[in-house]
């Protein structure tokens, strides 16, 4: 049996119409479902304390210090923390310290991580701390504090100094940040050269 030309026409139409209506009840089943009282909620993380998320973040960071123009001491560190509310800036994944005597490159100090004082910009280095001056002079430490205002150093660890002239160790210390005169309080070792 042969259907007339516009049989195969009403067969497409019908097509047509159901992808319509298909389409049509997809779309207001979204609607519903995004009028829906379930709302989406961003993933939860496991920050207990909201003090330990720094207010800025960098990586590969360079930081001078300077007073009246004058640079006191260049920061490098792999990664620098800042934290506003407690007015310090923790740097982490390697540190290095220049610094300067009245413009004049004096010492340079390494560390693994440390703590910069926000407001008094006193820097503090943990964690195989090194501290090489200009004439070759070699404090070795686990502590370090250089005092901005001062221009000095000290730690109440365990230090170990070489200079070309001696080699000394002991407990607690301070010094000025090129290492030329320093004060070993608790000396547990001397050997002159």
């Amino acid at each position: 049996m042969r259907f007339p030309g516009n049989v195969s026409f009403l067969f497409r139409s019908a097509n047509i119409k159901f992808e319509l209506l298909a389409a049509l009840i997809a779309v207001v089943l979204f609607g519903m479902q995004a009028c829906s009282s379930d709302k989406l909620e961003p993933p939860k993380t496991d920050i207990v304390n909201p003090d330990s998320i720094p207010s800025q973040e960098s990586y590969g960071t360079t930081v001078t210090f300077s007073d009246s123009g004058k640079v006191k001491a260049i920061l490098i560190a792999g990664r620098i923390r800042v934290y506003s509310k407690f007015n310090y800036t923790l740097v982490d994944s390697g540190a290095k310290v220049d610094f300067y005597k009245e413009g004049i490159y004096s010492s340079t100090l390494t560390g693994r991580r440390g703590k910069i004082y926000d407001a008094t910009k006193d820097v503090e280095v943990y964690d195989s701390v090194k501290l090489v001056s200009t004439d070759g002079s070699v404090l070795t430490t686990n502590k370090l504090l250089w005092i901005n205002k001062t221009q000095r150093i000290k730690s109440d660890e365990f230090v170990h100094i070489k200079t070309p002239n001696e080699d000394i160790q002991g407990y607690g210390f301070e010094a000025d940040q090129n290492l030329k005169n320093y004060v070993i309080y608790k000396v547990s070792g001397e050997m002159q050269k």
